[in-house]
């Protein structure tokens, strides 16, 4: 493992292009605060917890998501992934180092519903670090399915479609503006197969709005090496 290329990765495609694109925060966070406002208004502020600590998990599956176009473009456009492939670098690094600077990318944004949930009392100093923590687990599980589907598509046109499509499905049907147990029966357990679903079970759980559930946290636990060993195995190195 070549931690010094995954660190150098992060900096130059996180942390460079945060500071030199500070902008698009706005872009990834409008949203889930737009979200945020309607479930205030519709609820009446009854539901305001659900929303924030599913906006944090919003920001995580959105971003990671739409990493899937980053990887098409640097592999078709930039051909980024060709000369890695000459190199000792292999597919799990470069996956990690993609993530990793996805998250220092979504880091704003994870502060900000940090500190909104601290101010409303959504959040408090144990359940907050805990939350933290699941968004970073959050972003390396779903960065690594955003990886498979990525080395896979054949255009990068086609991976913005996905990527808005993805982004949509995985972050407006599961319970993760709304509490979980609002579910009911085999709809309750079907909810739990799109990804995104068990990081938010296990939030609302961690922040006392939801009781805890066994079947979601371990699925939550096996999400990622499950992605990132189907991200060596399925994913698309070498082009043919």
């Amino acid at each position: 493992m070549n931690f010094r290329y995954v660190i150098t990765f992060a900096w130059f495609y996180g942390y460079s292009f945060l500071k030199r694109g500070y902008t698009y925060v706005f872009s990834y966070l409008v949203t889930p605060l737009s979200i945020l406002f309607l479930v205030y208004v519709l609820s009446r502020g009854e539901l305001i917890q659900y929303a924030i600590v599913g906006g944090l998990v919003s920001v995580i599956v959105t971003n990671s998501v739409v990493s899937l176009s980053d990887v098409v473009m640097l592999r078709k456009e930039m051909k980024l992934q060709d000369m890695l492939i000459a190199t000792k670098i292999g597919p799990l690094e470069y996956m990690l180092g993609l993530a990793t600077a996805n998250y220092i990318f979504s880091s704003v944004g994870v502060l900000a519903y940090a500190v909104l949930g601290l101010i409303i009392h959504v959040f408090n100093v144990y359940s907050v670090l805990l939350s933290i923590l699941i968004s970073l687990y959050l972003n390396y599980s779903m960065s690594g399915l955003a990886f498979v589907i990525g080395t896979l598509v054949p255009y990068t046109r086609h991976s913005w479609a996905i990527s808005g499509v993805l982004g949509t499905v995985l972050t407006i049907i599961p319970p993760i503006y709304y509490p979980f147990l609002e579910l009911h029966g085999i709809v309750r357990y079907l909810s739990l197969i799109l990804p995104s679903a068990p990081a938010s079970v296990v939030s609302q759980w961690i922040t006392g709005l939801s009781p805890f559930n066994l079947i979601a946290t371990v699925l939550f636990l096996v999400e990622a090496p499950l992605f990132m060993i189907a991200a060596m195995k399925l994913s698309k190195w070498r082009e043919s």
